[in-house]
């Protein structure tokens, strides 16, 4: 039986804008799709809330993608499929990146993932790039005023076509997310239950593609 990972930030890990807290495991996208390919695969979920490509939160230790992606590729070794789905937390106002430089990021992160020595010299995973949805001005009135603002909605829009190119450069498979959700209107940052239901029907069609390959 294949694995897939899914590295990502709170989507990834499931947070509730309703209650914050977290949605129990058979609503996330990850959770569903553990059901749905449970003859085919078994899905790890590695979602932390506040994760970043690259980039050190001063807030809140620990959210530098880049930094925690060794350590966890190596404790999850062996890895089929690696599916990084992050941005969102780029486009905080705190810290003013733009859509090249968040593409740089995710760039280095597909470089790690491909790294030979990595995987003990055996066959690197295949790569599925997701693009989150874009953030809405739905976070205006929210909790997450304070993070985002119309210079965040606006680089979030522009992320797929920076994702999509680097993808390609590197081989890897690509999901604009935005394509079939959209975020919660409760915040406009984070998947609602439909959203999830609809990132899961979406993501499944992808992934039996690979996995049949």
């Amino acid at each position: 039986m294949k694995t897939i990972l899914f590295y990502g930030d709170s989507n990834t890990w499931g947070y509730n804008s309703l209650t914050d807290r977290r949605y129990p495991f058979e609503v996330r996208f990850t959770g569903i799709l553990s059901e749905r390919l449970k003859d085919q695969a078994r899905v790890i979920e590695e979602g932390l809330k506040g994760r970043t490509h690259g980039l050190d939160d001063t807030l809140e230790e620990g959210r530098n993608g880049y930094k925690a992606l060794p350590m966890i590729l190596c404790s999850q070794d062996p890895v089929d499929i690696f599916v990084i789905m992050l941005g969102t937390n780029d486009v905080k106002r705190k810290f003013r990146n733009s859509a090249v430089e968040i593409g740089r990021a995710l760039e280095r992160n597909i470089q790690v993932v491909q790294t030979p020595w990595m995987w003990g010299g055996v066959q690197t995973p295949e790569i599925l790039v997701v693009c989150p949805p874009g953030v809405t001005t739905d976070y205006m009135g929210s909790p997450m005023e304070g993070s985002f603002d119309e210079i965040s909605v606006k680089v979030s829009g522009e992320l797929d076509g920076e994702y999509r190119k680097i993808a390609k450069c590197y081989g890897c498979r690509y999901l604009n997310a935005g394509e079939y959700t959209g975020l919660g209107k409760t915040d406009g940052v984070h998947l609602d239950e439909e959203g999830h239901k609809k990132l899961a029907k979406a993501l499944e069609e992808k992934l039996l593609e690979m996995l049949g390959d």
